[in-house]
């Protein structure tokens, strides 16, 4: 009798905790959705990643915050949902979706979806053991070291050239281990998000970034042509360039630790 009591209060106790984490997950959402009374609903994918992620008071992260921005200003309602880039392009496509998030262009999404100008770009920056340094400022400087990258990561000025090999690893952390047991001569990080970790944990001290980086990837919005017109995209092109100009791109920036890490890099020559 008194298991079956103390069985039915944790029930109990354990529904109110999963109720509230639920109320102050979608509370965000509801204020999104809610924001601009009588508009239509712009619902928006969100990859949850450093760039774009949903906290307690709603849109977190570089990309998300711009956005958020630009389309309150288009007079667009965004409602935020958590999803895969890969399930959020197909929703898109079909209609599902108004938009997806920290989005890598290709010419095939080209043709399905309205691509904005990049919201973010993150260079391929090449790190050394500190006391490993070189000169970098051609392709030539790199080709007989060994390079560390990540699997699934593209590398444009890189991949498939002569004399320049690329070693694949699962995840950062093995990569930085290789270097750190001098079995790479250097690895490819990028320049955000990878740095911003690794400054976080204190190993930034023991690694040297060279002067120059070997690439960039953009991220950008992708939009529905079901939802967004051509001019849209204009109009949304337009401001983005001057929120950039603007006193609130660099609030974003420092609000998100990013104000150092987002210059322009200069790149290698081919």
């Amino acid at each position: 009798m008194l298991d079956n009591t103390w069985a039915a209060l944790s029930r109990r106790i354990h529904l109110r905790t999963a109720l509230s984490c639920l109320l102050v997950f979608m509370s965000p959402l509801a204020l999104a959705q809610t924001s601009q009374a009588g508009a239509p609903v712009f619902r928006v994918a969100v990859p949850g990643n450093m760039f774009a992620q949903l906290g307690k008071a709603g849109p977190e992260g570089i990309f998300l915050e711009t956005m958020d921005a630009l389309l309150k200003r288009m007079g667009k309602t965004p409602q935020y949902i958590i999803m895969p880039t890969g399930d959020a392009l197909l929703e898109a496509v079909s209609g599902k979706l108004s938009a997806a998030t920290v989005v890598v262009p290709t010419p095939r999404l080209a043709s399905t979806l309205w691509l904005s100008e990049p919201l973010v770009n993150e260079s391929n920056i090449v790190v050394t053991l500190r006391d490993k340094g070189f000169a970098l400022k051609s392709l030539a400087d790199l080709k007989g070291k060994r390079l560390g990258a990540r699997q699934g990561y593209r590398y444009p000025m890189l991949e498939n050239k002569p004399g320049i090999v690329l070693e694949r690893y699962t995840t950062d952390g093995e990569m930085l281990r290789a270097l750190l047991f001098e079995q790479m001569d250097a690895i490819l990080f990028s320049a955000i998000s990878d740095t911003f970790a690794m400054r976080s944990e204190g190993i930034m001290k023991r690694l040297l970034v060279l002067d120059n980086a070997a690439g960039s990837v953009p991220f950008v919005a992708a939009f529905s042509k079901v939802h967004f017109s051509q001019q849209e995209l204009r109009d949304f092109n337009k401001a983005l360039a001057e929120f950039k100009r603007s006193p609130q791109w660099e609030e974003v920036l420092e609000r998100n630790g990013l104000a150092d890490l987002s210059k322009p890099w200069p790149m290698i020559t081919e």
